[in-house]
């Protein structure tokens, strides 16, 4: 059982009330282009990811990889990631790091009658002895590697005589906490359990709070002198539970206690490994910590007084902001206008006027926030208006309130959301207006909507879905999905695009039935947390009819965690 953490507080998002005046400044050409092209340095270094795909969980050995791929994607590498069962002897020579991704417990196992599978873990196993490279080992089947290494006597030596590290068991003890850099981080931790989750084998921590991921690969370390314990984790369920290794180091060999990607949330292990990367590539960063803020569902009936309220305090605190567009209105019920059908495209209204002027003065930079922010007139789930519903995905709400995310709009067609997008775009440039990134409504979209969208927009400021499995027949496991969040900045995930991040949420005082109330404390926190993060950027957003109250809350905290407010486009390197 594996809990994929998609944010759901991006799904439920309420719209903006309101409207304007229409107004309609058409230009005679559209603005210049953002220009944006990801250049990879022949010369990076070359990373292997390998990862089990054996057992019950195999299928989560290809998960994992891919999320390990886009993390990795913070830095200039060149990423090669395959099965071990693909490894033949002296794959890692021309490489420089080797992550090891240990999903199926006593794998080899699973190969008694497989020779050729099992050929391969060994010469794996060899390499690792004898080729000195740096090796990223997480989970299981550390006791494999002493086995064989001890069994074939490489390099005149054992595994525990060369590291100091023995493997002792794996615990099942209540670990759900780790510290790193004086900061307590969740240990696979559900943050809050929401309808239809599977809680079964979690242990509650009240609060709808529940810890999933509490097992532990115990290690004994024999010498010391040779070892650096960079985190530990232990329980706040069980006082008995003792403080244990992490995340270890011994010279090129670094050792992680589970997956960091299981149950990840805003204040998990995760940020610890995200920042470790660094020292694992040997690629060090500065210690700066930027904050970023975005608007969020600005259409032609936002309220302008709303807007005005937001933008008029944001300049005030000099932070210039971006700003989530939604380039055209549809409200095919008539929901939200006494019954009447209502279409309004975002230059016929005043809002398009005053983003205008916000572009143009250098206070704000706008994000294409998808077409109409809702799917045809269908309830998709909730009333087919724009912002309430999602555009790309086909969801379903439950009578538990839960929800079934069916597949992609428009058959994941890649020419289907090229049109939409390049629909929204022309009533953008309309007014004058041209964005430097686009993020999908709700955070979801097919993977082939992903990739055909980053020929408009090689950008993404959001969270984004990843489907390992979409070269599979089967409908039900080609759209199941992985939902990832980063700490800073990605040069290139999986898909191709430079990633701004979003992660620390945004204010929701009035949930959905069942979901989890966010207020500014809740944000600052995030944002602490964020801080063991050396080059972290804080990223939230806020919709302008919550007021300034909450903002200020946030933006106070944030200066006074010392996050240093920047334009999101500053973080993209070689944006013109």
């Amino acid at each position: 059982m594996r809990y994929v953490v998609i944010m759901i507080l991006a799904l439920l998002l309420n719209s903006c009330g309101g409207g304007g005046s229409p107004s309609q400044p058409v230009l005679s050409s559209p603005p210049p282009e953002y220009i944006y092209t990801y250049n990879q340095d022949p010369n990076a270094k070359k990373v292997l990811i390998l990862y089990d795909v054996a057992g019950p969980n195999g299928d989560m050995g290809k998960t994992n990889a891919l999320l390990l791929q886009n993390l990795l994607g913070h830095f200039d590498l060149n990423i090669t990631s395959k099965p071990v069962t693909q490894y033949v002897e002296n794959d890692m020579t021309d490489q420089e790091v080797v992550f090891y991704i240990g999903n199926t417990f006593d794998v080899t196992s699973y190969y008694k009658n497989s020779p050729a599978e099992k050929k391969s873990y060994e010469d794996f196993y060899k390499d690792v002895a004898l080729q000195n490279k740096i090796i990223v080992w997480m989970n299981y089947n550390l006791q494999l590697l002493e086995e064989a290494w001890h069994a074939h006597n490489w390099d005149n030596t054992t595994f525990t005589q060369k590291f100091g590290i023995h493997f002792k068991n794996v615990s099942n003890l209540k670990y759900n906490r780790v510290k790193y850099k004086d900061t307590e981080l969740f240990k696979g931790v559900i943050p809050f359990a929401t309808p239809g989750a599977d809680i079964s084998k979690c242990l509650s921590e009240g609060d709808h709070r529940y810890a999933c991921a509490s097992e532990l690969n115990l290690l004994e370390l024999t010498d010391p002198n040779k070892t650096e314990i960079l985190a530990t984790t232990y329980s706040t369920l069980d006082q008995n539970t003792s403080i244990d290794p992490y995340i270890v180091r011994s010279s090129k060999f670094w050792f992680v206690g589970d997956i960091p990607f299981t149950y990840m949330s805003e204040e998990d292990r995760y940020l610890a490994f995200s920042d470790l990367l660094h020292d694992m590539l040997e690629i060090y960063h500065e210690e700066e910590h930027k904050a970023i803020v975005r608007l969020e569902d600005i259409d032609a009936r936002t309220n302008i007084n709303d807007l005005n309220g937001v933008t008029d305090y944001l300049q005030k605190e000099n932070i210039v902001f971006s700003l989530a567009v939604i380039p055209q209105y549809e409200d095919p019920f008539g929901v939200e206008n006494n019954g009447v059908p209502t279409s309004r495209k975002l230059s016929d209204s005043v809002i398009g006027t005053a983003l205008k002027k916000l572009s143009d003065a250098g206070h704000a930079y706008i994000v294409q926030h998808g077409y109409t922010h809702q799917f045809n007139a269908v309830k998709n789930p909730y009333n087919g208006v724009t912002a309430d519903d999602f555009e790309f995905m086909r969801v379903v709400q439950n009578a538990d309130n839960s929800y079934s995310y069916l597949y992609p709009t428009g058959e994941d067609s890649a020419s289907w959301a090229q049109e939409r997008i390049q629909r929204g775009k022309k009533i953008l440039n309309d007014i004058g207006l041209q964005a430097f990134a686009w993020e999908a409504p709700h955070y979801m979209a097919g993977p082939n909507h992903y990739r055909a969208i980053r020929e408009f927009y090689p950008i993404q400021y959001a969270r984004l879905l990843y489907y390992p499995n979409e070269e599979s027949d089967d409908k039900a496991k080609k759209y199941t999905f992985a939902g990832q969040f980063f700490p800073y900045v990605i040069k290139r995930d999986s898909y191709g695009y430079f990633i701004i991040p979003e992660n620390i949420y945004n204010i929701e005082p009035q949930p959905n039935k069942g979901y989890r109330k966010l207020m500014p404390a809740d944000t600052i926190r995030f944002a602490k947390k964020l801080k063991v993060v050396r080059d972290g950027v804080a990223s939230f957003f806020y919709h302008p009819f919550l007021g300034t109250g909450y903002l200020e809350e946030i933006i106070q905290g944030l200066k006074a965690l010392d996050y240093e407010f920047v334009a999101a486009p500053k973080l993209v390197e070689g944006l013109k």
